[in-house]
């Protein structure tokens, strides 16, 4: 998890995340193990990379909870490896579920919780990096054969979202887990639910 930087963060920062559940989480820790880089966090994809508060953390969270326990629960499927040009940062693409992250990244990415990303938001699930370019090669190699040896299927559901927050005071690594928020069941994960969410949002 990234760090925002400490003069801009005042009031703390905040971060949503999607854990993979196992046994997909499981393989995915034990291949980022096996790859340079200080990712040792528990498997993920990001929805709101770490921004900096606008407000007290009780006024975002609640403001968070609210969009989230009306969008419908959906699946993702991880695809192919690939690498970050600027960063080095090897990571595996989101096929199916795309449009729905980047839905969920823009219902939320408002109030208080907005912020101009230093990335174009790109769904993905980061497996280590940065890495040496005398070293990517070989990295990337190892992160694709490996990748295919999964016996496990690339699909999941999401059906729950995490709070991180680092408070001003903390170390920048120290995140602090709020809160899961479950998403909304006994709705279709399809286009017009997800559409439904971002009218009655704005």
């Amino acid at each position: 998890m990234q760090s925002c930087r400490p003069e801009t963060a005042s009031l703390g920062c905040l971060a949503l995340v999607a854990y993979i559940p196992d046994p997909l989480g499981a393989f995915l820790h034990t291949l980022q193990r096996l790859l340079p880089g200080e990712n040792n966090s528990q498997p993920h994809i990001t929805i709101l990379p770490p921004r900096p508060l606008r407000s007290d953390v009780e006024t975002a969270c609640r403001e968070a909870q609210l969009i989230l326990r009306q969008f419908p629960s959906f699946d993702v499927e991880l695809s192919q490896v690939n690498c970050f040009p600027t960063t080095n940062m090897l990571y595996l693409d989101v096929a199916l579920g795309d449009s729905h992250l980047h839905r969920l990244h823009s219902v939320l990415n408002t109030g208080n919780l907005a912020h101009g990303e230093k990335f174009e938001f790109r769904p993905h699930l980061t497996l280590g990096g940065p890495i040496p370019e005398c070293s990517l090669d070989a990295a990337r190699q190892q992160a694709e054969s490996t990748w295919r040896t999964a016996r496990c299927s690339p699909r999941f559901r999401i059906t729950e979202v995490v709070c991180l927050w680092l408070s001003p005071t903390a170390a920048l690594s120290n995140w602090r887990r709020m809160w899961s928020q479950s998403l909304a069941v006994g709705h279709p994960a399809g286009e017009k639910a997800v559409a439904a969410v971002t009218a009655q949002t704005y």
